[in-house]
């Protein structure tokens, strides 16, 4: 409308510069052809071949428009179609965010081959399968995206993991990040995922091959990466528990970085127990015990059984010296005394280690050491309270 004002206004316009032009010269034409002679002022043909011109054009318009009318119409039908499309789309993905899963599948499903990417309506409805617990229909879902437009082949995959995952399907959901770790090495996502589903079904020798990358390419926290490649090569250790050479071979194959952890250090050390190298576990707590203190490491060292066992003794009372009067310290000091039958200097430690706080592993001890020296009412009090505390615990 506003493009027909335009030229109407712009011919008014023109007509009145044309006439004041040619106001006082007119002029002529004169056009003779086969014996017809056609005669008329220059004004009047200028405004005539104008008006020829617009016409014309108008007419070369309506038998365009008329030609290449069923075309227009077929694509604004689509324009419409493509529209209610993604109305449905975006109402389907809102019932999917409401906990609404019949009625997201079915707005997700009704128009989905008119959207400009169906695979994403057929990725949403399988979410949506999945919540009503059909999973025949969510397998179906994800076929029907994977040969749609609008997806890519990782997007499928990844979903279909998540999905199985959440399912509980974990032989499934291995198979669909194997693949996925084949397409994608490092992306972080499929890595975390992996990492997680190996260790939940237990395949750490998998788990072991992606600690690289997930240190590199996860975006995990350390700490949690560590915890998982601890598990992995603590599992890699158990396999060679009998075996004190195969278990040093095993351990020297453990990455360095873990080598020094504690934990990592707590699970060579309780395999080399299993592997009766009581001596060289000692050794490997000596080692890290000269660096940090670590409680769980001299609980382990005190139930050791070395040849040397006044060596073994010696050992915990400089580090009573180094770290002070730790619980754990007085506790084992006095486990070993009490095997060395040093009855004074065990009673001393067991009873030193109860002035901040009771614990009932030494009570316990303490109960053996006077029923030794046949205290046998001390002893019994000492049991007594020491059940007590452990029950209580």
């Amino acid at each position: 409308m506003r493009r027909l004002l335009l030229i109407f206004f712009t011919f008014i316009v023109l007509g009145v510069v044309l006439a004041l032009v040619f106001r006082d010269h007119q002029g002529y034409i004169l056009i003779s052809f086969a014996g017809w002679q056609i005669e008329t002022s220059l004004l009047f043909a200028v405004g005539a071949l104008l008006v020829f011109l617009w016409a014309a054009i108008t007419l070369w318009r309506l038998i365009v428009g008329g030609v290449l009318l069923p075309r227009r119409i077929r694509e604004r039908l689509a324009r419409r179609r493509e529209r209610k499309a993604r109305r449905s789309l975006y109402d389907g993905l809102l019932r999917l965010a409401e906990g609404r899963w019949g009625r997201a599948e079915d707005e997700l499903n009704r128009l989905a081959e008119n959207n400009e990417a169906p695979g994403l309506n057929y990725l949403n409805a399988a979410r949506a399968a999945q919540h009503q617990g059909r999973v025949a229909d969510r397998d179906r879902y994800l076929e029907k995206a994977a040969s749609k437009r609008g997806v890519s082949e990782l997007a499928v995959l990844l979903t279909q993991a998540e999905l199985q995952i959440e399912q509980g399907q974990t032989a499934d959901a291995m198979a669909s990040l194997s693949r996925l770790y084949q397409m994608e090495p490092q992306h972080d996502v499929v890595l975390r995922l992996y990492a997680e589903q190996c260790q939940r079904a237990g395949d750490y020798e998998q788990l072991r091959a992606l600690v690289p990358a997930l240190y590199k390419h996860s975006g995990m926290p350390q700490e949690r990466v560590d915890t998982l490649a601890i598990e992995a090569w603590g599992d890699e250790l158990s396999r060679h528990s009998r075996d004190s050479i195969a278990l040093t071979t095993a351990w020297k194959r453990v990455p360095k970085r873990l080598r020094s952890k504690p934990e990592m250090v707590k699970r060579y050390v309780t395999c080399l127990r299993a592997a009766k190298a009581d001596g060289q576990a000692a050794d490997v707590i000596r080692d890290v015990l000269k660096q940090e203190w670590n409680a769980s490491l001299v609980l382990i060292f005190g139930d050791l059984k070395c040849e040397d066992r006044t060596a073994q003794l010696s050992t915990v009372e400089g580090w009573l010296k180094q770290y002070g009067e730790e619980p754990e310290l007085l506790l084992i000091a006095g486990r070993l005394c009490l095997r060395n039958r040093l009855w004074g200097r065990a009673r001393s430690y067991f009873e030193a280690s109860q002035k901040n706080q009771s614990r009932p592993d030494a009570l316990l001890e303490l109960g053996r050491l006077l029923e030794e020296i046949n205290e046998k009412d001390e002893a019994r009090a000492a049991y007594r309270q020491g059940l007590e505390l452990r029950t209580d615990s």
